[in-house]
């Protein structure tokens, strides 16, 4: 499996408990997100979350109402 590099702005970066509130969930629901694999965290000497990441499963979400 080849693997791709990716650059990113650390200002992009957004912290577990300001990404749940960015998505109106909670860190439980998030965290069950990564586990299952709805949405792909950044593992840097914490966890993180992209804001584009962010906003796909924003959009998911709010296509869903």
């Amino acid at each position: 499996m080849a693997t791709e590099r990716v650059t990113i702005e650390v200002k992009d970066l957004l912290t577990p408990t300001k990404a749940a509130k960015y998505l109106g969930t909670n860190r439980m629901r998030l965290w069950r997100w990564v586990r299952d694999g709805k949405i792909i965290p950044v593992m840097l000497d914490h966890t993180y979350f992209h804001i584009s990441e962010l906003n796909r499963i924003k959009e998911l979400l709010n296509s869903n109402r």
